[in-house]
């Protein structure tokens, strides 16, 4: 099984995670966001930074790259869980596009790559480990992740103008809408305060999605 989480930063996917592997088999490899990781983080996030727009358009393409990479590198193993998958790439492209954190140029040209080689790869008809068996959406309210962001205190988050957070959330939602068509969905309520329900609602698809794919190779 290859299950992604996906939602916007604040949506409560390292909860979601951290209850599916306290819930799932131990064969489950989780794999988290290396964000941080990144060597164009800082200066990104840097407003005094001249070259921040370039910064973030080298960010983005990292991103993209290492989480590519990690699917490649893991596609074959059996049962994995992404924390952010290669999907969610394109919605921060999105998002620091509209505010101006990248240029019209850059921003077209990781589009056009990521439309016309990325998605294609992702999702291709051989049935040869292609795409993802399930994709969590968390969907939240903005304001409802703006209180999450600002009630964990990370330096960078709490930094950013609150509009980029509710324009994130919105950009979820428009690529979501687009994505439904490639991969199989499901939604979850992110404003519920009751984790442990909606984990549970994930392991039940889980199973269902495991129980068809063994029918199938009967």
């Amino acid at each position: 099984m290859r299950v992604a989480i996906f939602g916007t930063t604040g949506a409560g996917k390292t909860t979601l995670i951290t209850k599916l592997q306290q819930k799932l088999p131990q064969d489950y490899k989780i794999f988290w966001e290396t964000s941080l990781e990144c060597p164009y983080f800082k200066e990104a996030y840097d407003e005094e930074n001249i070259d921040q727009q370039a910064m973030n358009y080298k960010l983005d393409l990292w991103m993209l790259t290492d989480r590519m990479k990690s699917f490649a590198k893991n596609k074959n193993e059996k049962n994995v869980i992404y924390d952010r998958s290669v999907l969610d790439s394109m919605i921060f492209a999105d998002a620091d596009h509209k505010f101006q954190r990248i240029n019209d140029t850059d921003y077209k040209v990781f589009k056009d790559y990521f439309q016309s080689c990325i998605l294609p790869d992702l999702f291709r008809d051989d049935n040869k480990n292609s795409g993802f068996d399930l994709v969590v959406y968390l969907k939240v309210d903005a304001e409802v992740a703006i209180q999450r962001i600002l009630g964990r205190g990370r330096e960078s988050e709490v930094d950013t103008e609150y509009d980029f957070w509710r324009t994130l959330t919105e950009i979820y939602d428009k690529w979501f809408h687009k994505y439904k068509m490639m991969a199989p969905f499901m939604v979850i309520d992110g404003n519920s305060t009751d984790p442990d329900s909606y984990a549970e609602e994930v392991i039940i698809q889980i199973k269902n999605i495991e129980k068809l794919k063994c029918k199938e190779k009967q």
